[in-house]
């Protein structure tokens, strides 16, 4: 077995400030370990397809509950409307899609490129790199292609990752049960 040291593929911890191209890999419901709280959690990865530092690097974001949420705010189970408004425009989702739930909306943001703003921000004493804005990318089409030789890769005219699985339209009515 052979390889190479290569510095730039090191890690250095926090992201350094700035603005990047990324691709979001999972976006869904979660909590936190100690206080339980609910968020949306949307993991993005620094684009690899573009001249920029710190590909295939890793940040989160976080979407949170209102602390006194709006009737809008209600109609996206509490979660910020604008937060998620300003996420689907900047993924390109269409203007006035309906979701059942969260959970459907979560997965139409898989495997779209955004551009972010990274900041840093103190919290309980630590500063942490956080994602301040999310925007509509800047380098389309996107090429991102994921490590570990998985076979995703997005285009700005074929946003699902490609693989050999076909989607089965069907209703309640079909199943057996």
């Amino acid at each position: 077995m052979a390889f190479t040291v290569d510095h730039s593929q090191a890690g250095s911890g926090e992201l350094p400030e700035g603005e990047y191209e990324a691709i979001i890999k999972y976006a869904g419901e979660d909590t936190t370990k100690i206080s339980r709280t609910e968020y949306i959690n949307v993991t993005m990865i620094i684009r690899n397809d573009i001249d920029q530092p710190c590909k295939n690097r890793s940040i989160r974001h976080s979407i949170w509950h209102k602390k006194e949420p709006s009737p809008a705010d209600i109609a996206c189970g509490g979660y910020s409307s604008k937060q998620i408004q300003s996420l689907s425009k900047a993924v390109g989702l269409p203007n006035g899609k309906e979701y059942d739930n969260l959970e459907d909306w979560c997965e139409d943001l898989a495997n779209k490129p955004v551009r972010i703003t990274v900041e840093k921000e103190e919290y309980q004493g630590q500063t942490h790199s956080r994602v301040k804005w999310v925007n509509e990318s800047k380098a389309l089409p996107c090429r991102h292609v994921w490590p570990n030789d998985e076979d995703v890769s997005v285009a700005d005219d074929d946003p699902k990752p490609s693989n050999d699985f076909q989607e089965v339209k069907s209703s309640d009515d079909d199943l057996p049960f």
